[in-house]
């Protein structure tokens, strides 16, 4: 048996919950990585350009984005 299609409103209230847990897993990296992150993961930028934002090698960008991966990963599992 499967379940019943979604309701606009509560795919809008899903979408609250999805958000709201997506922000608060942000905010446990420091504010460099989650620049890194956000940039890097959900706006496109390359490597290049998020050192160019953040002040920082591409080398170094390229770690913070793979470190805050892990650590959202991480948290998400518990």
């Amino acid at each position: 048996m499967s379940d019943p299609p979604a309701k606009p409103h509560g795919m809008s209230e899903r979408a609250d919950e999805v958000s709201v847990a997506f922000l608060m897993l942000l905010e446990r990296l420091s504010p460099e990585a989650r620049a890194a992150f956000l940039l890097h993961e959900i706006f496109g930028a390359d490597y290049r350009e998020v050192a160019a934002v953040i002040g920082k090698s591409e080398a170094e960008c390229r770690r913070l984005v793979i470190h805050a991966r892990a650590q959202l990963r991480d948290e998400r599992l518990r």
